[in-house]
């Protein structure tokens, strides 16, 4: 089947079809350009797939989605997907016996149980309420500049004892993250950790693969072609892509929505300057007459002992993922072990038996899944992704800019088709009018350059540079990137005013410009930059291009924004940014 007929010039091509991807085409499509998506597997979805075997929906490896997700949410119709949720918390095998930790402010039945549980001390039960208190606090993108190092080091300097930290901390978001040494960032920690205190673990009823089936739903059909590989990417004034099977597609703009090693070869660019690789995990699955546990919750392995990680029982969870009363056990090994399908199952049997006794002899091994690509090991771990474009055209997508995660794939994509709507647009750069008034700032912060980008980038930073009885309040804001939108009002009765700017030219290493769409001036516009003058000290340059309306309305605007109130304006805000990014690193 042809992609494309004689003399049509695609808007936007879109290579892969994972949750990346689908997100930037369905926000494209919806702002009606012409889009088209490549997958060169058989089966769109990227690592999320669900298969049905011998009457099982078998996801392709252990999978969750977190309802607590601030974008995918706002993209997906979660009632529709009819999730099932996991009870919060999880049983413990300490290698004797069971135990639990549930969450007591959302169980507080379990309250008894979980204080007097064999996994580590009271006092580990109190931090883990200090913990989610302070990660829930600041705001979401808060969470991103906070001092960055790993899980562990985090978790040691919170004083967690090691017992609670090995049998609680380590399965448990080993399983997330998947690598047990919990090298991932505490950012991410702290993010992951924010979802599952505000929302619940699910799983779709009729199986993960529901999630990106039900954004392909939002485009006709014709637009996704699977069993497609993309072969060389020509740049110019337009793209030419060339497949594997000989056919050119011509488009205005390319999105690369594959893993970070397929968008290098097909870029010719090494794009983040990491180390290339992603985690693997292997996924057991096994057919039993019966649950060993009868009870929508996770299964630990605390005892530090064994190959097998946790363990789920998901006909427990979402009864559709059994066709008939037999129970569907999901067994997850973190990594690849070195044996055989057969060797690697026994061995799991002769685990599980000192958990739960004879009874797992008799169950029947559905399917073994090896999964080499399961999650990309160095993210750039920001909900707010830069997006890096190597070539003119070409934009790039995934969860390997933003976060390891559903979450990161969907702002990923959020972000990027923004930037391509303001390119195929020509939108991406603010024209200064000519006749205009303008107001500079400079002010210096003791901070590194990532940590003052990303503090003005934070939800709360325009309320938190806001002068006392200002009159500020937001309205909308929506995380920063191009074609953004904040809105908000300021001021007192009788001169409390709207105003509503869009954010243009993000780049957070350099900043951002806002423009007032709506709002008491004629025009205006302000130029956010950064320059870091050494390792530990950033300048912020403040500069705006404004005019006032004729009439009363300009004699009102000219009492709330002249350059006198202006230059108090932006001298408290340098002081409130000084204090706020110290009061953030000390938290």
């Amino acid at each position: 089947m042809s992609h494309q007929s004689a003399n049509d010039v695609l808007d936007v091509l879109i290579v892969g079809a994972g949750m990346a991807g689908l997100t930037a085409a369905t926000q494209l499509y919806s702002k009606g350009f012409s889009v088209r998506v490549l997958e060169r597997e058989s089966v769109i979805g990227g690592r999320i797939r669900t298969d049905v075997v011998d009457g099982f929906r078998i996801d392709h490896g252990f999978q969750v989605y977190l309802t607590a997700y601030p974008n995918a949410q706002n993209v997906l119709d979660l009632d529709q997907l009819d999730l099932q949720t996991f009870s919060p918390g999880a049983v413990i095998w300490t290698g004797k016996k069971f135990t639990s930790v549930i969450d007591p402010l959302r169980r507080p039945s379990k309250i008894v149980n979980t204080i007097f549980s064999a996994v580590g001390s009271f006092r580990d039960k109190i931090k883990v309420l200090r913990l989610r208190r302070s990660t829930l606090a600041p705001s979401l993108n808060n969470l991103f500049i906070r001092s960055e190092t790993t899980t562990d080091e985090k978790l040691q300097s919170l004083n967690f004892t090691p017992k609670f930290i090995n049998s609680f901390f380590r399965p448990f978001f080993g399983g997330i993250f998947l690598e047990s040494e919990l090298r991932t960032s505490s950012r991410f920690f702290d993010f992951v950790f924010r979802m599952f205190t505000q929302g619940d673990g699910a799983v779709p009823s009729n199986g993960m693969a529901a999630i990106p089936e039900q954004l392909a739903a939002q485009l006709p059909e014709g637009v996704i072609f699977t069993n497609t590989e993309v072969k060389e990417i020509q740049p110019g004034e337009l793209v030419n892509v060339h497949l594997s099977d000989g056919q050119l597609i011509i488009c205005r703009s390319v999105i690369i929505a594959a893993p970070q090693q397929i968008a290098e070869d097909l870029t010719g660019h090494n794009i983040l300057n990491n180390e290339l690789g992603d985690y693997e995990v292997t996924s057991i699955s096994y057919a039993a007459a019966t649950s060993p546990v009868s009870d929508n919750i996770l299964i630990l392995n605390g005892s530090g002992n064994g190959i097998i990680n946790h363990i789920v029982c998901m006909s427990d969870v979402a009864s559709n993922y059994s066709s008939d009363n037999r129970s569907l056990v999901s067994v997850t090994i973190l990594d690849n072990p070195l044996l055989s399908d057969e060797e690697l199952s026994a061995q799991c049997l002769s685990e599980l038996t000192t958990w739960y006794g004879s009874k797992v002899i008799d169950w029947k091994l559905i399917r073994v899944d090896r999964i080499k690509h399961a999650l990309p090991k160095n993210p750039v771990m920001t909900i707010n992704p830069e997006v890096p474009q190597p070539i003119q055209g070409v934009f790039l997508s995934g969860d390997y800019l933003a976060t390891p995660s559903i979450e990161g794939a969907v702002t990923s994509g959020l972000a990027t088709s923004t930037r391509v709507a303001n390119f195929l647009t020509n939108e991406s750069t603010v024209e200064i009018p000519i006749e205009n008034t303008s107001f500079e700032s400079r002010f210096i912060v003791k901070s590194d350059l990532e940590t003052v980008a990303l503090f003005h980038a934070s939800e709360s930073a325009l309320e938190n540079l806001q002068p006392p009885l200002s009159g500020f309040k937001i309205i909308t804001s929506e995380p920063l990137s191009d074609g953004s939108i904040v809105e908000f009002e300021v001021g007192i009765a009788p001169f409390k005013i709207k105003w509503k700017a869009i954010h243009r030219d993000v780049d957070f290493s350099e900043g951002f410009t806002d423009v007032m769409s709506e709002g008491p001036m004629k025009y205006w516009v302000h130029r956010h930059e950064f320059r870091a003058l050494s390792s530990n000290e950033t300048e912020v340059h403040d500069q705006i291009w404004y005019a006032h309306h004729q009439g009363f309305r300009g004699i009102v605007s000219r009492l709330m924004f002249n350059r006198l109130t202006l230059k108090f304006l932006f001298s408290y805000r340098g002081t409130a940014t000084r204090k706020t990014i110290l009061k953030q690193k000390n938290t």
